[in-house]
């Protein structure tokens, strides 16, 4: 933890916080249960809607960064097996409340960072048949790799009674960011801002500075270290791996890797998510994989995708490769051609007002967008 993190006493609900004890932040992690048979469990419904996290959200403090889209350059798959996957990151609207609670939890310094939720099937069906290809690669016959590879991978289902848990936008792939003090205090300044609300005399600054927010998430954060990359295929990646070892006799590193995963584990319990025990980084929330770990009710289904969803994974988009385009020195238009729905005359004044407010073009872009 950084030296300014906060100690909180007892471990209560109020109306606007959700607070806990430093002893319950680093509690052990508890048994995780089963997730044997949840494919036959019942799904009643509830019809809540995806909503996005993240940047020009309703939910800003909590970070994304679409990974399989690879909108960092962090995506550890080749994109042209990904193309359906999207730069919007988005959730049922109960799970969104619950990962705020959860990042109230966190000592100061640290928020939560998204890599992936709400799953399209075509993208489920793509990571499946990369994971068979990684199996088979490793001499694991086709029928075999078939099983192995729902370990990593719920296998793809059009049945409405049994849709992959990213599917229903109850599950989440996450993990925790930390800042300096100083950045600390910057990204709090920045985010009172972008949490006014929006008029048309103050939009721009709104935009601007949620553009300032998200240069200093990518810039100034580190990951917490957890002992393994995302989506690893390695017995380290079980929730409890660091759990079941001696703590006298971790080495350093092990031994950080030890203490994250307590702090990550019961903050996302404390706000009601429950951990797929072979990936310290799923949890889930109200869909069958949730029901059958907690005995609740699965209440989530195959989750529907509203016109309005698609115009917000339009704009992301578009606000992606239009800052890559400025980054590269070329006319916004070529990257708008590529896109072809997105309205340049919406877009491209928000980046020249940025410009104008920072002075450099460095701080309206994506920093590693030459790569592309």
């Amino acid at each position: 933890m950084p030296p300014f993190s906060r100690a909180k006493e007892g471990m209560y609900f109020t109306e606007e916080k959700f607070v806990m004890s430093n002893d319950a932040l680093y509690r052990s992690i508890g048994d995780l249960g089963s997730v044997e048979g949840w494919k036959h469990l019942p799904i009643i419904e509830c019809g809540e809607r995806l909503v996005p996290l993240g940047a020009f959200s309703d939910y800003p403090q909590i970070a994304t960064d679409s990974i399989y889209a690879g909108e960092r350059h962090s995506s550890p798959y080749p994109y042209e097996q990904l193309r359906s996957s999207m730069f919007a990151v988005f959730v049922r609207e109960g799970v969104a409340g619950r990962l705020a609670k959860a990042a109230e939890l966190l000592p100061l310094g640290h928020m939560l960072l998204v890599w992936d939720a709400y799953r399209p099937l075509a993208v489920q069906q793509a990571l499946f048949n990369y994971y068979v290809g990684v199996l088979e690669g490793k001499g694991t016959p086709h029928d075999q790799a078939m099983v192995d590879a729902q370990r990593f991978v719920s296998i793809p289902s059009n049945d409405t009674t049994k849709p992959p848990p990213h599917n229903t936008g109850g599950a989440v792939d996450l993990t925790i960011i930390r800042f300096s003090e100083k950045d600390w205090r910057e990204m709090e300044r920045l985010t009172e801002i972008v949490r006014m609300p929006e008029t048309s005399e103050n939009w721009r600054q709104i935009y601007a500075t949620e553009m300032e927010r998200q240069q200093l998430i990518r810039e100034a954060s580190v990951p917490l270290e957890m002992g393994t990359v995302f989506d690893g295929v390695h017995p380290e990646t079980a929730t409890r791996f660091y759990e079941e070892l001696d703590p006298v006799l971790l080495d350093e590193k092990k031994h950080r890797c030890f203490i994250n995963r307590r702090l990550f584990w019961n903050v996302m319990v404390a706000a009601g998510f429950s951990n797929y025990p072979e990936e310290w980084w799923h949890f889930d929330f109200g869909n069958q994989f949730d029901a059958a770990r907690t005995g609740r009710t699965a209440i989530y289904g195959a989750a529907g995708f509203s016109k309005e969803n698609e115009d917000w994974e339009t704009m992301r988009r578009g606000h992606y490769f239009g800052s890559v385009a400025i980054a590269e020195h070329r006319h916004p238009a070529e990257a708008v051609n590529k896109l072809g729905e997105v309205d340049r005359h919406e877009l491209y004044p928000f980046v020249r007002d940025i410009t104008m407010r920072t002075g450099h073009l460095k701080h309206t872009v994506h920093p590693q967008a030459a790569a592309l």
